[in-house]
């Protein structure tokens, strides 16, 4: 499975570039135009197609897609967008092996669906989503992603945990999600499933910047 990564320095100084940074919505519709069907009006991604990103802060906007993105159709609307011209990387992912180790960078929305405490379930099967503040629970949220995912955790560290208040670009109330960044160490346990679990991320809010598993050899 090949897909294509972009590190992308937005500038700042431009007036759409500094909105995206304020807003994850409104980065998510920019990114779309680098995509096949943007046309006028952004239509429905190429089919089998999953955008993943993640606002590595002074790293910049990592991106992840199955279609190799054609950056220059954003610097023909948006012409000082970019703060350097970004240039997408294939990464084949065909040729991982059983017991391989591999580092991992994830930002996830790190939640659990519950019944609240004297709910009838019969009466009521709604849950709540809720989120996983302790570290263990962090940890054992991630090993069951894990369990579903291909991998099994050897070590990780979380470099942050807290809300994240993501806004509208149109204004309005803002949505808070709890955001948890895991980095460290995994073992590649089905080399088919793992890079499926990459292409289409983990947990919730994959549109938002979260759920991008970024993986590395060494």
């Amino acid at each position: 499975m090949s897909l294509y990564l972009s590190r992308l320095q937005l500038n700042p100084r431009d007036r759409q570039a500094a909105n995206d940074l304020r807003s994850a919505y409104s980065l998510h519709q920019t990114l779309r135009w680098a995509f096949p069907n943007a046309g006028a009006v952004p239509g429905p991604f190429p089919e089998g197609e999953r955008l993943l990103w993640r606002d590595d802060g002074p790293q910049g906007i990592l991106v992840q897609s199955v279609t190799r993105p054609d950056w220059a159709a954003i610097t023909g609307r948006h012409p000082d967008y970019f703060q350097a011209e970004p240039h997408a990387k294939p990464v084949d992912l065909s040729g991982l092996q059983n017991g391989q180790q591999l580092a991992f960078r994830l930002r996830a929305n790190v939640t659990v669906n519950r019944f609240r405490d004297g709910q009838d379930k019969q009466a009521d099967p709604r849950t709540k989503r809720e989120a996983l503040r302790g570290a263990k629970e962090q940890v054992e949220w991630l090993e069951r992603q894990g369990e579903r995912g291909g991998f099994s955790v050897i070590g990780t560290d979380i470099a942050q945990s807290g809300n994240v208040r993501l806004y509208k670009a149109w204004g309005g109330t803002p949505m808070t999600l709890f955001a948890v960044t895991f980095e460290g160490l995994l073992r590649v346990e089905d080399p088919v499933r793992l890079p499926q679990t990459v292409q289409c991320g983990i947990g919730k809010a994959k549109a938002l910047g979260f759920g991008l598993l970024s993986l590395a050899r060494g």
